[in-house]
């Protein structure tokens, strides 16, 4: 067996409007659509999620979109489409890790709560609880620096270990973010990536 180790930056996330998965009809549709635009999620009363696009990072910032500046609390989906190698050399790829790239500038008030990993419409990896922890999986590179001579530090990073499976489709992460109160807090992801194994 071969490692193939596949990631994305995730400036290239897509957001998923509360509501969605139900949304089948005319009303479902308006509804997932209520008061969300572009890169801004509705959380609820005067919540709101916004998706900043950084050349290191998307940054994702919870707030209050009334007049006041309250602490506010919520939850949403965010997918990353992986490239996939489904077959390479004759041989079919098999599921082994997600890892995960990411800070935050407060963990008890702005998290990843669950990370989920979808072979086509085939949930293959579900973690709903994975461990966070005060030190951050920044892959070892604090902040948004620029500093091209700082050394990654793979060992940094959130992994979940995948069932062994045989890969038939596209590789989708998807990423469950959770405001806990959240005022003037943010969450960067930086690069989400899937290791395979082939042969």
């Amino acid at each position: 067996m071969s490692l193939y180790a596949s990631w994305v930056h995730v400036n290239q996330v897509q957001l998923e409007r509360r509501h969605a998965a139900g949304a089948k009809s005319k009303s479902t549709v308006e509804d997932a659509f209520n008061k969300s635009n572009g890169d801004l999620v509705y959380l609820g009363g005067w919540g709101r999620a916004a998706c900043l696009r950084l050349g290191w990072a998307a940054r994702f910032v919870v707030y209050d979109c009334g007049s006041k500046n309250y602490q506010k609390s919520g939850r949403f989906w965010c997918h990353f489409a992986i490239p996939t190698p489904v077959i390479e050399a004759g041989k079919r790829a098999e599921s082994d890790t997600v890892l995960v790239n990411y800070e935050s500038s407060d963990i008890n008030a702005l998290s990843i709560n669950a990370v989920h990993v979808w072979d086509g419409n085939r949930r293959i990896f579900a973690d709903d609880s994975p461990m966070i922890s005060a030190d951050d999986f920044n892959g070892g590179i604090a902040g948004s620096t620029t500093n091209a001579g700082v050394t990654p530090n793979p060992g940094k990073l959130w992994r979940g270990d995948i069932a062994r499976r045989s890969i038939f489709y596209g590789i989708c992460v998807s990423l469950r973010i959770k405001a806990q109160q959240a005022k003037d807090d943010f969450l960067e992801i930086r690069s989400v990536g899937v290791d395979f194994q082939i042969g």
